[in-house]
């Protein structure tokens, strides 16, 4: 055997470890996330009950733990969305609706968790802004933003700024938090890195590029405004209709 033939072996020996390790995460976070299913049920029956009989400890102890589920249930699909994403099948599924009743609904799902940290979420948003989008994408995109927006934000006002500019929308989500050094705003758009110090590591450091690539596949993009000790700006900018074109034929 060649030095080449060597080689080229060796190559498909590593494409095809990476094959199997996307193969297992997807199939682990699908088998980790459906279960979860049936016990959201169960702690919502629960929670209704201890609802029910006033008992202000059991209500506040099932909403920790439904709290816990989801977010269980977001890192699992996480882990799925990467998965597919590495193996080339981030296709979107756009339909239809209305852009500012989406960041408003998301913003109300994320009010417990800021006011766990003192946070106030203000919302700039114009009273509608339809559009073509894959709704879920567009889910992922702005939780994970104002996630990292709260988590971040030394429980600061979160700023949610969304407008039409032209045949695009634009959203702006800022915090007042330590802000990111220059050296390392485009790191942070990299797979497995935190948005900043190692003390306040949370999650798999994968947000913000699978936040970059589901825009990718929406033909949009992000950017980020910072300055170390004035909080940062993300603004993601993506066209008002996303519907995949059809690829020109030769």
């Amino acid at each position: 055997m060649t030095h080449e033939d060597d080689l080229t072996a060796r190559i498909r020996e590593l494409e095809d470890a990476v094959r199997a390790r996307d193969d297992f995460l997807a199939i682990a976070a699908h088998e980790l996330r459906n279960p979860m299913y049936a016990l959201s049920l169960i702690l919502d029956t629960v929670g209704r009950m201890a609802q029910a009989s006033g008992d202000g400890v059991m209500v506040g102890a099932m909403d920790q733990a439904e709290k816990a589920l989801k977010r269980y249930v977001e890192r699992a699909t996480t882990l799925l969305d990467v998965s597919r994403l590495n193996a080339g099948h981030g296709e979107i599924h756009v339909e239809p609706f209305d852009l500012a009743a989406l960041v408003r609904q998301t913003a109300e799902s994320y009010a417990a968790e800021a006011a766990h940290t003192d946070a106030t979420l203000r919302l700039d948003l114009p009273r509608t802004l339809p559009g073509r989008w894959d709704r879920l994408a567009m889910e992922q995109i702005v939780g994970n933003l104002l996630s990292n927006a709260i988590r971040y934000g030394a429980g600061g006002p979160v700023d949610l700024l969304l407008a039409r500019e032209g045949d695009e929308a634009r959203l702006t989500v800022r915090d007042q938090g330590p802000g990111i050094p220059p050296e390392a705003q485009d790191r942070i758009f990299g797979r497995f890195e935190q948005v900043v110090s190692s003390r306040k590591r949370a999650g798999f450091g994968i947000g913000l590029w699978l936040v970059r690539s589901l825009l990718q596949a929406h033909g949009g993009s992000i950017a980020v405004d910072s300055r170390p000790g004035d909080g940062a700006a993300f603004t993601i900018r993506l066209p008002l209709d996303a519907t995949p074109k059809e690829p020109q034929s030769p």
